[in-house]
């Protein structure tokens, strides 16, 4: 026995095994298509065309624009450069607090150090990092 697809107006001849996956996944899609419209719901297949995939159409509210992911690299950069101006001190206690998660209290055991101290090191560095990224 024979077995065709019909791809673009054209009848293509495959082999059972072609020919039973494709009427497989075809009734698949099909059976979706029925459950969105059974269900009230939108497929985006219905916005396809030759040139666009219908769910690029579709605007994520949760997706960073062009600006902002502009915007965030230049402030890295700016916090990069203004970092690699602290001393190794300053740059380590920054290190320790925001990209390891350290806490105060505990890097204050770790250096051996009252956490008040501190404190008051990483306020007054914070101000000057701020001072540095604003100019």
């Amino acid at each position: 026995m024979n077995y065709y697809i019909k791809i673009h107006d054209k009848q293509i001849p495959v082999s059972e095994e072609i020919y039973k996956a494709y009427c497989k996944g075809e009734r698949k899609e099909r059976y979706f298509r029925e459950s969105d419209i059974k269900n009230k719901t939108f497929f985006y297949d219905a916005l396809d065309t030759e040139d666009l995939n219908g769910s690029d159409l579709i605007w994520d509210a949760s997706a960073e624009s062009v600006e902002e992911t502009a915007e965030r690299h230049l402030l890295l950069e700016s916090l990069k450069k203004a970092t690699q101006e602290l001393s190794e001190n300053e740059r380590e206690l920054i290190c320790r607090l925001y990209v390891y998660g350290e806490s105060l209290r505990s890097y204050a055991r770790a250096k051996k150090m009252p956490v008040t101290t501190l404190q008051a090191r990483h306020q007054k560095l914070l101000k000057k990092l701020r001072k540095k990224l604003e100019k």
